[in-house]
């Protein structure tokens, strides 16, 4: 039984696939000069910044004295921001339709 049941199948699909024909047929169609178009667009710089780069002066604690009146102070430390480039800037071409 099973064996009938797959020859059927078998037979069906081939059945099936026997009735396509195969066509071939031409277009005119007209051929654009571009192969490819592109939008340029800028891309800045890219930069990492460290705002504890270089140390000008270390933290400290001292007493601001107004009058009678003492008052103990925390003088935080002072950095120079340093700056170091990653990318430099430049142009990238992004794809679009050739309309």
């Amino acid at each position: 039984m099973k064996r009938i049941v797959i020859a059927s199948a078998i037979f069906g699909v081939f059945a099936v696939t026997g009735a396509a024909q195969a066509e071939t047929y031409a277009v005119k169609q007209g051929v654009s000069q571009y192969i490819a178009c592109y939008k340029k667009e800028y891309v800045p710089a890219t930069f990492v910044v460290n705002t504890r780069g270089k140390l000008v002066q270390k933290s400290s604690t001292g007493w601001a004295i107004t009058g009678d009146r003492w008052d103990r102070m925390r003088y935080p430390a002072v950095y120079i921001e340093t700056r170091r480039m990653v990318e430099p800037d430049h142009y990238k071409l992004v794809g679009t339709s050739c309309q």
